[in-house]
């Protein structure tokens, strides 16, 4: 468990855990692209982003290793230097003279035989231009998919915008979006994930929720492995929608605990999600999904007119009247997106 972020003690610990996964050496001399959780320019603090001392920890260890390495990310609505700066993670950016990647080259990938209805995405970074990918996700939960973990995570070689598109054809369907994400995380395939929870986030994340400390910092080569015993550790029950995907498609093999194992964390609290995913008929799930799915709600007087809820909105749900945006429930999917990115924390669920 670590109290803090203290780089060497992170460091001491990073390099022990790829050595007994046998890539200390195979990442040796090697182009890497660091992909962080990157969703807005937030203080560390706030627990939004993957902590740069994390960032600092692991492109310290890969520099001492002769490696090539570039940091990236598409964040929700404002541009990856931006949103670096703001993090804080430009400093260690600036510090250890890595290379910024802004994920404005797309490319076109086939999936040739994916878990969703869909073969072709669109990212906006090409994986193949490296070596090795380290997926950097934070410990967060997520108003739509209760969690954001490692395979989550790669929905961010997705161009900011372009996610919208993703969600809009998921609609209020979680395991369908659960699917999607599964796909696209096959494609980036990160060579490892390493979860930053020491510091993480419970309530209604993933931009507002409850700062919390967890003390964990997860590494393996398999994001589906880690994802599910996180969610062992935060005490859930039932798998959530992508873990429950991977467990249908034997995605999650399966895998030893090395540290201090599992010990669950009693007091994490999770968003209230009502999953209606039931075997019913289909314009019956309709009806109880606008029934029971909550909607998200404005706070005016949290709101300060900034309209970023409106132009990422996939459905257009949201219209801007009189310096505020007014939902038109009748249209919006229940993606939560617009409370995901208010920088405010005007908007919740």
């Amino acid at each position: 468990m670590f109290s803090d972020y203290n780089v060497t003690d992170i460091k001491e610990f990073l390099d022990a855990s790829l050595e007994s996964i046998n890539l200390a050496q195979q990442l040796r001399n090697k182009k890497v692209l660091l992909k962080p959780n990157l969703v807005m320019g937030k203080a560390p603090h706030k627990a939004v982003n993957t902590h740069p001392k994390v960032i600092q920890a692991v492109a310290e260890l890969l520099l001492d290793s002769s490696c090539d390495v570039s940091i990236g990310d598409s964040p929700g609505y404002e541009s990856t230097e931006r949103a670096l700066k703001a993090s804080g993670m430009m400093d260690v950016v600036e510090a250890l003279g890595l290379n910024v990647v802004s994920f404005n080259n797309p490319v076109t990938k086939r999936h040739m035989d994916g878990m969703s209805p869909y073969k072709f995405f669109t990212l906006g970074e090409d994986p193949a231009l490296y070596d090795a990918i380290v997926n950097l996700p934070k410990l967060k939960t997520h108003g739509m998919m209760g969690l954001t973990l490692g395979v989550k995570n790669t929905f961010g070689f997705i161009h900011s915008f372009e996610k919208a598109r993703w969600h809009l054809r998921a609609g209020q369907d979680r395991i369908v979006f659960a699917s999607i994400l599964i796909d696209i995380h096959q494609l980036v395939r990160p060579t490892v994930t390493i979860l930053d929870g020491i510091v993480a986030m419970d309530r209604d994340g993933p931009s507002n929720g409850r700062p919390r400390n967890a003390g964990i910092i997860g590494v393996s080569t398999d994001a589906f492995a880690l994802d599910h015993c996180i969610e062992r550790i935060v005490g859930l029950s039932a798998p959530l929608p992508i873990t429950r995907k991977a467990l249908e498609h034997n995605l999650v093999g399966e895998y030893e605990i090395e540290g201090d194992g599992i010990q669950v964390i009693k007091d994490f609290e999770m968003p209230e999600l009502v999953d209606t995913d039931w075997a019913v008929p289909a314009f019956v799930k309709k009806i109880l999904r606008k029934i029971f799915v909550k909607k998200p709600r404005l706070n005016n007087g949290l709101c300060k007119g900034c309209a970023v809820c409106c132009k990422i909105c996939p459905t257009e749900a949201l219209t801007f009247f009189e310096e505020k945006p007014t939902f038109n429930y009748d249209k919006c999917i229940r993606c939560y997106c617009c409370q995901e990115m208010c920088p405010e924390g005007a908007i919740s669920l």
